[in-house]
């Protein structure tokens, strides 16, 4: 599949650097640089999941952690499963292998989807998982069944595979945020002798600095 809504220039990927990915069983491609989301929309990519209950598509909807839609299974071995990663905070690498947390048999063809056209009607907004409590002997057959239909990932049923470094650090100010404002206190609080930490949830400082990095035109001064 060709990267139908891939800008030829500009943003901040590495063209000279093309990935190799999969979503759903799908191979795509897209750059270094790129987020899943990113690299999804390029692609072409407008449904990534099903919303709870009624099954209807969703598609991404914003560039961050406010992301409500693009939440994905990560991983192609048991052992690698990494459930609930939102496809715009995570960082595109060769081989990554994703999936969505909702559909059947696929996220374009539910059958599920049935139920979003008569859901309305049948299946009110109070209409939820404590309907199914009642008879009480039932209720680890309609559990699996509710679960599954939650739209959620799932946690990997083999030991991690993984191994993680740790170590303790001290500070007098712990910053949560390397975004504009965030950095800002930082380098007031340690202006001031204090030692200090910064925090991001994201693999890089800068925070919404990067938008309006991407949309500077640069100008080269003509000589003579």
């Amino acid at each position: 599949m060709k990267q139908i809504n891939r800008l030829s220039h500009g943003g901040r990927i590495d063209r000279s650097r093309p990935l190799t990915f999969s979503f759903n069983g799908k191979t795509l491609h897209g750059f270094a640089g790129d987020t899943l989301a990113s690299a999804l929309i390029a692609n072409g990519i407008d449904v990534v999941n099903r919303s709870f209950k009624y099954s209807r598509p969703r598609g991404i909807v914003a560039a961050g952690a406010e992301e409500p839609n693009a939440v994905v299974q990560l991983g192609s071995a048991e052992q690698t499963q990494i459930p609930n990663v939102r496809a715009t905070q995570q960082a595109l690498y060769q081989g990554l292998e994703a999936r969505s947390t909702n559909g059947w048999p696929n996220v374009d063809r539910d059958l599920m989807g049935v139920v979003g056209k008569i859901g309305g009607r049948f299946m009110p907004p109070g209409f939820y998982y404590k309907t199914f409590k009642q008879p009480a002997s039932m209720w680890k057959t309609y559990e699996k069944y509710i679960r599954k239909g939650a739209g959620l990932g799932r946690s990997p049923g083999a030991a991690d595979a993984d191994i993680y470094d740790h170590f303790n650090q001290h500070c007098d100010v712990l910053v949560i945020g390397a975004g504009p404002a965030g950095l800002a206190a930082a380098l007031a609080a340690g202006h001031s002798g204090v030692r200090v930490i910064v925090v991001d949830e994201q693999e890089e400082m800068g925070g919404s600095c990067w938008i309006a990095v991407s949309n500077l035109t640069v100008k080269t001064p003509r000589s003579g």
